[in-house]
């Protein structure tokens, strides 16, 4: 009895050590990244991302019925909080505020909220998770649009930011994809055709010139409408319904964009 009581201290004591040292890591990230020379920047992003996803599935591991999870939780449960911390420091560094503590604390609090919104849906069963469901997705398409839009004021690079921007949005798809009923394989290939296509419009885009929030907004709104018509397939409950609904909000979207968006960036 002690050593079973013993463990299930050990055991819960253990995902809140790892969130701990992982919103560690990234609050110091959020404060000595955007201080750093550009020849430091990249590296030192890659670095501290590196350190959240590793954290990220150590916390997935020390769930119970880890083991028993498909590839598409197991191989992606980095991707909403690296995502996160990836945007945060980019617009950190962009747009420096004067005290930036407010921000890395923010940041990093939010970033908590992800983490514990994910183990929740580890946790849960099927119908008790819609909640924390809707938070992760919410902190992926939030980074997407940040992303985006960081992506779209770098659209002199052209090709390289149509590449970038179709390896975003095909990682970015694969967080609220891996919930469909499909197997895995053929999640992965439409995540693959989210991204082509996202990568192509964003190409395009680089001819354009306007605000990067604008142009982010439009493949916001593309990414949102193809990764609803793509889980609608992959759960077989693809109907006209459906697509009328993604094309109203689609339309929407585009009109509300081009009624309000500042079209001289």
């Amino acid at each position: 009895m002690a050593r079973r009581t013993h463990r299930a201290r050990g055991g819960s004591i253990e995902p809140v050590a790892i969130g701990t040292a992982t919103l560690v890591v990234a609050l110091l990230g959020y404060l000595l990244i955007p201080q750093l020379d550009d020849s430091l920047f990249v590296g030192m992003v890659a670095a501290v991302a590196a350190m959240i996803g590793m954290g990220t599935y150590l916390l997935g591991r020390s769930h119970s019925g880890f083991l028993g999870l498909g590839r598409a939780y197991t191989w992606t449960l980095w991707v909403p909080p690296v995502a996160w911390f990836v945007a945060g420091a980019a617009l950190l560094r962009l747009a420096p505020v004067e005290n930036g503590v407010v921000p890395a604390v923010v940041g990093a609090a939010v970033l908590g909220v992800i983490l514990f919104a994910q183990h929740r849906e580890l946790r849960l069963a099927a119908g008790s998770r819609r909640a924390a469901e809707f938070v992760v997705s919410l902190a992926v398409f939030v980074s997407a649009f940040a992303l985006f839009g960081l992506l779209y004021q770098a659209r002199d690079a052209g090709m390289v930011v149509a590449l970038v921007a179709g390896g975003v949005a095909a990682l970015l798809a694969t967080v609220p994809l891996r919930r469909a009923i499909a197997d895995d394989e053929r999640t992965a290939i439409y995540c693959g055709v989210v991204g082509l296509i996202v990568g192509e419009v964003a190409w395009a885009l680089t001819y354009w010139t306007t605000a990067g929030i604008v142009g982010g907004a439009f493949l916001l709104l593309l990414f949102y409408v193809l990764v609803g018509l793509s889980e609608a397939v992959l759960d077989r409950s693809f109907s006209r319904r459906v697509l009328l609904e993604y094309g109203v909000v689609g339309a929407c979207g585009l009109v509300l964009i081009v009624g309000v968006g500042p079209w001289h960036g």
